[in-house]
């Protein structure tokens, strides 16, 4: 019988500096700053890792704060 596992942390592929993501939403019709994201963060207690001089975070987590802040907005 196979069982599935819980795990805690982010799968690392899903990891992206904080510049990537930025870069990335830039094309959705709602970019966003920095500030915007690393607010997110802090506001929702998103998992980080720091490595050399770049903070990443989960692309998924920050995909979900991208949608509350469009529809928000909207």
């Amino acid at each position: 019988m196979a069982i599935q596992t819980v795990v805690p942390y982010t799968v690392a592929s899903d990891m992206l500096s904080i510049e990537e993501i930025k870069d990335q939403l830039k094309d959705t019709g709602h970019p966003v700053t920095t500030d915007d994201i690393k607010r997110w963060i802090r506001e929702q207690d998103l998992y980080t890792e720091k490595y050399r001089r770049d903070v990443y975070v989960s692309y998924s987590d920050i995909l979900m704060a991208h949608q509350e802040h469009v529809a928000s907005r909207d």
